[in-house]
């Protein structure tokens, strides 16, 4: 079958992903926005227009409830997916690379652009929601 050509954006898209309950799939783009997508209609159904920088990287929750949003801004922007209202704002040092929610537990992972004192690449990653 041929592929089917969508427009939702304004500019480039950078990345997608599909919830886990394969009901909706997410596009970031070049234009900073986030667009959820139901898979039976191909139709978009909610953005979201938080970010001011490209969406690099994006992620569902296991049970398929929220979406993550990475950029370059200074935060990574979680989102309810039935309601598009931001449920937590993580903030980040640097531009987010890739985020990644875990497949059976409420825990977000990310790494980005983070520097050391001396402004070398600090090589680190960082999980929330892991108890204190």
């Amino acid at each position: 079958a041929p592929a089917a050509t969508l427009t939702g954006h304004t500019a480039n898209c950078y990345c997608l992903e599909f919830s886990p309950s394969g009901e909706r799939f997410a596009v970031g783009g070049a234009d900073a926005l986030v667009s959820l997508w139901d898979v039976k209609e191909l139709a978009c159904v909610a953005t979201f227009a938080r970010l001011e920088w490209p969406v690099r990287t994006l992620s569902f929750s296991h049970d398929s409830s929220y979406i993550a949003a990475g950029s370059e801004d200074p935060l990574i922007d979680v989102a309810h997916v039935a309601t598009g209202k931001q449920a937590l704002a993580v903030p980040v040092k640097a531009p987010s690379n890739s985020i990644a929610f875990h497949p059976k537990r409420m825990l977000l992972a990310f790494a980005g652009d983070d520097k050391d004192k001396m402004g070398r690449d600090e090589g680190s990653l960082r999980i929330l929601g892991f108890p204190s």
